[in-house]
């Protein structure tokens, strides 16, 4: 049996092609994969990235149907999206959950703790008392606390803030606003039309002025430190369970966070793709194997 595991998100998706003992046979990667913002992109990046991991270990694109992928997708927790993403695919069976779960496979194993995976999007996911619990993951429009998307948005708030005269401008400001030849109206419309990842291109200039003290980065930094911290001690309390904090913003983060949460942080396990190909041989090998 071809085991895959895909792990899809706001800015990219990864697939690992693995055998029954989770040996990795071959790895691919293509664009965004966030089934709410673009359903059919996604299945387009979807297969895109399982023949590249195919095509890698020397199968023709064909052996799509002969693959049981399991797939961490983000949107997959709204509504119908995960089935009915599942049920598009071409693999011989497909079963879609979050990203987030994935991302805590990986991280953790079958340990207890905590995954935050933050990067375009953001989602963090605990197991505790052998329960799995999300939190998050709602969107940039009204969740996705601290992710990429979010704070891009709030750098473009601060851009036109400091324009109307609101608030000093700052050289992150200044750089902004030059990105956009110095036309708040063309900020605007980028903004009206933008998905996550187009708010998402700007959150490494907000680390990078941060780097330089500049006031604006500094505050939309620590403001979004304050929410992890928050969300942590929420899920945590006084756990002394492992976290593990994941994706492009989250290792970064991870160096950033306050005590006592900095010196709480380990590295993860593994990637969420291995995460993914864990529980695809324990939902289409094991189970399958006892019947359930």
């Amino acid at each position: 049996m071809l085991l895959m595991g895909i792990d899809g998100g706001g800015t990219s998706c990864r697939a690992l092609l693995c055998d029954e003992k989770l040996t990795p046979l071959g790895r691919g990667r293509s664009g965004a994969a966030n089934i709410v913002t673009d359903f059919e992109g996604a299945r387009a990046h979807i297969i895109e990235a399982a023949t590249q991991a195919l095509g890698e270990a020397g199968f023709a694109k064909d052996a799509l149907g002969e693959v049981c992928a399991f797939l961490g997708l983000a949107g997959a927790n709204l509504r119908d999206f995960g089935a009915r993403m599942a049920a598009a695919l071409p693999f011989a069976r497909a079963r879609v959950d979050t990203d987030g779960l994935v991302a805590l496979q990986g991280a953790l194993g079958d340990e207890e703790g905590l995954a935050a995976i933050i990067g375009t999007g953001s989602v963090f996911v605990s197991r505790l008392e052998g329960q799995v619990r999300s939190a998050g993951g709602w969107g940039f429009m009204v969740g996705d606390t601290a992710s990429g998307a979010r704070i891009g948005r709030t750098l473009l708030q601060e851009t036109l803030l400091a324009y109307d005269g609101i608030r000093p401008a700052t050289p992150l400001t200044d750089h902004v606003m030059a990105r956009f030849d110095g036309d708040p109206e063309s900020l605007v419309e980028y903004a009206q039309t933008a998905i996550p990842g187009a708010f998402g291109v700007f959150a490494p200039l907000i680390f990078e002025y941060r780097g330089k003290d500049d006031p604006v980065a500094r505050r939309i930094i620590r403001a979004a430190l304050g929410d992890i911290s928050e969300i942590l001690s929420a899920i945590m309390k006084d756990r002394p369970q492992p976290v593990c904090l994941q994706g492009g913003l989250g290792r970064i983060y991870a160096g950033l966070l306050p005590p006592p949460w900095r010196g709480r942080v380990r590295p993860p396990l593994g990637d969420a793709t291995e995460g993914a190909a864990y529980l695809a041989r324990r939902h289409f090998l094991e189970e399958g194997a006892t019947g359930s």
